[in-house]
Formats: structure tokens, sequence, C-alpha cells
């Protein structure tokens, strides 16, 4: 019994220093990255028995076995398979294994696996583990080539995409309309008529001569006319005539007619129109003038209306003097298209024409027809109108040419736009096309809304003349629904065909304009503009600026062209039981026959783990309770060497019996 005691407490002395060199190990790895702790599990070992004991028997009762144990032993030491947490390095070849799986690198004999991903690129352009030189495993089982100096080729735009919105408010086109500032008027003149009071054919101004009379004409001032004896043969009998004659002088002018078989005397204003006015007045010194006249102080006015295509030229109210045969009137002006005309209208039945009609039918003669025509609105304003709706540059003046024989300047309206020309509604657009050399071409875009049909629109293309040139440069009947979505391109053709200097072969481009019945494209709203071209598929030449891993584990390059690419994908090996790989230094891991072979896949998968770029995963042992597990260990060491000194001290008194 003596001696069994000894080899207990030795067989536990041996389990816990085992115990304390696995916790060293871990917490000398505390600080190692990827390091998976251990974990060690006692059982006892095989007890002596002294009795296997007994069942009831009778009116006994059992007895239990008696049997004394051995010691105890090492039964595992298990790898910790916990996720470790993170360490942000800030390095892009830096990554870690949120979740399960193992990097996989390779001596080019055998394949080891490890949770620290510390990788880095040697003079092969390989991608190694900087701890070991091992090369890293892709997905497709090679080792990963880093192109470090790689150029991406170019790549021709193949499509373009238009978003946004075309206005659904229509404003063009516009045909360009110059109208005259003022209307033409037809008027008549201030009138009014008198006869002599008794009844008979002249005047009897006995009492009133000499004697003076008071005249306004057009609100002009008052002007006085003299009744002198020696202007008339007999006072008492004056004529028509003779009383006409004193009115000769006035200005404004005013026209008297006299009839001296009847004696009716009519007073009109050389001025027509609303403006035209006269009034009579007796003069304080000869009050009783006007009653012999058979006149009264009330004013009388003229009239006007709009002028007609009838109106004479000198019945309108703009006239000074009234137009005579022969009297010339300068017509000038610029058709829409720029050119100039000018010509001469001369008054007068035999010569160009004598009313406003005929003013216009000359004018019209002059405009092609094709381009603009003269009219006479109802309101009496003179239209001149350009056929089609476009930018144009037109313009119209109308005035008299005066000399000797024409004395006449009158007023005639001048002419303003008021409405500018404009072609059908447009849309421009935008975007830098790539050739198959990588060049860069600025294409110009223009969205033109249909005439016929405002819901349909057409779309050209043009460019530079000496970077070459858009074959097909048009797509038609663009489509688009009540609601402004878009429709279909109903032309047919839904691409442009670009011939660049330098390159043989046409370059085809498809242009995407949204799906059917959608608003992901172009649509047909409101009344701004916001539709653009908003991406290519084409991009120039670039060389690696720069790489990196994502999630799933693909390490993408990234260009100076500001393309990436997938260069390659890092191998993630899951195994059906990680606690059963060996290590071999390094923080690396082989297979063992209780690990079973690896699982290939991928980071993201439905087995791995995602990639964390710029971090390293840090070791997963827990100080604090490795601390715990030492105090335990060293208690427990303690207490089998005090077995072996205490049954020390027994064997010495037993010793010691004999002397």
């Amino acid at each position: 019994m003596v001696s069994t005691s000894l080899f207990t407490g030795l067989a536990g002395l041996r389990s816990h220093q085992t115990y304390i060199d696995v916790i060293g190990s871990n917490l000398a790895n505390v600080s190692t990255p990827g390091y998976r702790g251990s974990r060690v599990t006692f059982s006892d070992m095989l007890s002596f028995t002294l009795n296997p004991g007994s069942g009831p028997n009778g009116n006994l009762g059992g007895t239990n076995p008696k049997q004394i144990g051995l010691g105890s032993a090492i039964a595992s030491i298990d790898v910790s398979t916990k996720q470790g947490t993170f360490q942000d390095t800030g390095r892009a070849m830096d990554v870690a294994i949120q979740g399960n799986g193992f990097f996989t690198t390779t001596d080019g004999v055998q394949n080891f696996y490890s949770r620290v991903g510390s990788f880095g690129v040697d003079d092969a352009r390989q991608l190694v583990d900087l701890r070991t030189g091992y090369r890293v495993m892709g997905a497709g089982g090679g080792s990963i080539t880093v192109p470090v100096t790689d150029t991406l080729p170019a790549s021709q735009t193949n499509s373009i995409e238009f978003s946004g919105s075309l206005p659904a408010t229509v404003s063009g086109p516009l045909q360009e309309i110059v109208e005259s500032a003022s209307e033409f008027l037809e008027g008549q003149p201030a009138s009014l008529g008198t006869i002599p009071p008794g009844g008979g054919a002249t005047y009897d101004l006995t009492g009133f001569v000499p004697g003076n009379m008071l005249v306004r004409v057009n609100q002009s001032s008052q002007q006085q006319v003299t009744f002198d004896p020696t202007n008339f043969a007999n006072i008492a009998a004056a004529t028509a005539t003779e009383i006409a004659a004193l009115f000769s002088g006035l200005s404004p002018a005013l026209a008297v007619a006299a009839n001296n078989g009847t004696g009716q005397l009519t007073f009109d204003t050389q001025k027509l129109g609303d403006s035209a006015s006269i009034k009579f007045d007796d003069d304080p010194s000869s009050t009783g003038l006007l009653a012999a006249m058979g006149l009264s102080t009330i004013q009388v006015s003229g009239s006007q209306s709009a002028a007609t295509s009838t109106t004479d030229l000198s019945g309108m109210t703009m006239l000074q003097i009234p137009y005579n045969t022969g009297d010339q009137i300068r017509v000038q002006g610029t058709n829409p298209d720029g050119s100039p005309f000018s010509a001469t209208f001369v008054y007068g039945i035999g010569n160009d024409g004598t009313n406003v009609g005929d003013l216009v039918n000359f004018i019209n003669s002059l405009v092609p027809a094709s381009q603009a025509a003269v009219s006479l609105d109802s309101g009496g304003k003179l239209v001149f109108t350009a056929v089609n709706g476009a930018p144009a540059d037109m313009s119209l003046s109308i005035g008299d040419i005066t000399n000797a024989t024409n004395p006449a300047n009158n007023d005639w309206p001048s002419f303003t736009m008021v409405q500018d020309g404009s072609g059908p509604d447009t849309a421009p657009a935008s975007i830098e096309v790539i050739d198959s050399l990588g060049r860069t071409h600025a294409v110009d875009f223009l969205f033109t809304r249909s005439a016929a049909d405002p819901s349909v629109w057409d779309l050209t293309a043009s460019m530079d003349p000496s970077e070459g040139s858009v074959g097909g440069s048009s797509i038609n009947s663009i489509r688009f629904n009540p609601d402004g979505s878009f429709n279909v391109i109903g032309g047919g053709n839904n691409s442009f065909s670009f011939n660049f200097n330098g390159i043989t072969a046409a370059q085809t481009v498809t242009v995407d304009l949204g799906t059917s019945s959608q608003f992901d494209g172009v649509t047909m709203l409101g009344s701004a503009t916001t539709v653009a071209a908003t991406d290519q598929d084409g991009f120039a030449p670039g060389s690696l600026l720069n790489l990196a891993f994502n999630e799933t584990g693909d390490l993408v390059g990234f260009y100076s062209n500001g393309q990436s690419q997938v260069l390659d994908t890092l191998r993630i090996s899951v195994f059906p039981n990680e606690a059963g790989l060996l290590r071999s230094g390094d923080t690396m891991f082989t297979e063992s026959p209780n690990s079973d072979n690896a699982i290939i896949t991928t980071a993201g998968s439905a087995i791995g783990g995602v990639i964390r770029a710029g971090s390293l995963e840090n070791s997963n042992v827990d100080i604090a309770e490795e601390f715990v597990k030492l105090i335990e260990a060293q208690r427990g060491f303690q207490a089998n060497s005090r077995v072996i000194t205490t049954t020390d001290e027994i064997l010495a008194e037993l010793v010691n019996i004999v002397r």
C-alpha cells in the first residue's frame, strides 16, 4: 500500500506538470496572431481492486466494491476552436477569417493551414505567407500571382445608359412673329355743318360785322377768325363762299366746304379719328355771331375703327396729309432666313394700289411664300409671320418717302417681335465614348420632340469631325406612355455607329433608355429637363495602383482609370474536425487522421467565414482563465508532492521500528 501511494503521487505530479506545460504554452503565445490555445483534460488511472463487492443475499445486504486508485493521467489535450478577437493593422495584405476555415499555403510538397493571413508578394510576384515563405493557394488550387505592374487594357464603349426626365410641357416649335406696335385705324374727321338760320341761301351778319369768332381745332389753342366788312359784298347777305374763305388760314388745317346754292357750310378736320375735334366760341366782343351763323358752342369729335383690307390708306388716323396719286411709301425688312427685301409702294389707281389690302399684297410679293407672310388681323394690326417654327431674323418697317410733291411724313407704327421663333423642344446630353484604342471622344446627344406627336422624341448624336463621324446618327420614334414612363423605341434602331479616325472597323454603341413601362431610365414628366447620359461601359487603359481583399476573399486590383478587377480568390479550407489538426509550428496546421480531409471552399460561402481585410486574428487564449488554471495546476502539483513526502515519512518510521 505504501508503495502504491508513491506511484499515485508520481502520476499526479506528471499529470500536473503536463498541465502546467500546456498553460505555459498558452501564455507564451498569448500575443501570437492566429494561435489557438489548448485545454488539458484529466482522467483517473486503472484502480487496484481489493474487493469487487457483492449483491444482496437473503437477509444480508450487498457490499460496494473496494478499490484504490493508482493516480491520474492526461486523457486529452484539445485545441480550442473559438474565434479570436481582431487587431486592425491597416495593411491591405493582412487578412483574417471571421468564422470557419483556414488559409491554405503550400511548400510545393505539402499543404499547411493557418488562421494567420499575414501575406506579401515575393520577387516572383507570388502571394506568400511572410512568416514561412509558403505560397498562398487560390480557389483554383494554384498559387496566386500578383501583377504589381499590371496594365488593364482599354475596353471600348458598347452601351450608353440614359436617365432623367424630358419635359412633358410642349414649348416649341414656335413661329417668329413681328407685328405693328399699334393698330392700323380707319378714321373719320370731326365734322360740323350749318345752314343760314333765316331759311335762305345767305347769312345776315348785320350787327355782328366787324366781329370775331374763336375756333379750337384738335384740342389746339383757340384761334381767332375775323369777320371784316371788306370781306363781304353785302353784310346782310353774306354768301357761304365768302364765309368759308375766312377759315382758310387756320392751323391745324380745317377744311371748309361751301354751297352758295343752299348756303350750307361744312367744317371738317383734316385729322381723322378720336383725337380730331372742332369747337366754336363767340369772342366776348362779338356775342351772337355764332347764332347768326346757326352754330353752337358744342364740341364735335371724329371717330375711328380697326382698318380692314378695303380701308383707303388716306383714310387712316395716322395721316397728317391725305395721299395723292404718285405718293411713295417705302417698305423694307428681313426674311426669316436673314435675306433683306426693300421696295417702294406707289399710291394711286393704276399704280400699286390705294387701300390696306393692296399694301399687304405688295409686301407679300417681296417675301418668299415658303418663308413668311403678312396679314391684317381683326384688330387692325399688320402681322408678319414665319411659315415654319424655327429661329429667325425677321424685321419690317413702313414709312413715307417725302419730297417736294409728297411732303407728308405720316406717323406709321413701328414693328416689334412679339414671338421669338424657336425650333422643336430639345434636350441636350453628352458623354465621353471610349474607342478600341482607349481614346476618349466627346459625343453630344440631342433629344428632339416630334412636331406631329408631343409624346414622341428623336435622338441624334454628333461629335467633332476631326475625331471621326457618326453613322446612322438618329434614333427615331422614342415613345412614352401616358403616365410618363418609357414605352419603346419605335424606329427599329437603338444604336449608333461611330467611325473613329485611325480605326477601320465601325464601333456600334447601343442606347439604353430604360425598361418599358418603368421609371428606371428616361421619363417624360413635368416641365424641367433633367435627362442625361449617366453611364457607359467602356474605359481607357490604366495601371495598377493598389490591391485589397474583399469579404469574399477576392484579391481586387484598383487601376488608375477608375476600374477594379478581381485578380484571384483565396482558397478557404474547412475541416469536419478542426480540433483534430496537427500543429506544425509557425501557427500552421496539417491534416491528421482524425481531422478528415479539407473541404475546399471560398470565403462567404455556406460553410466558410468571411474575410476581414486590414486585420489579423489575435490569439484566442484568455489570460485570466489561464492564470486561474495555473493556480489550480500549482496546487495540484503541491498536493501530489505532499503525498510523496508523507509516504516517505511513513516509510522512515517503518524503517526505524527495527532499531
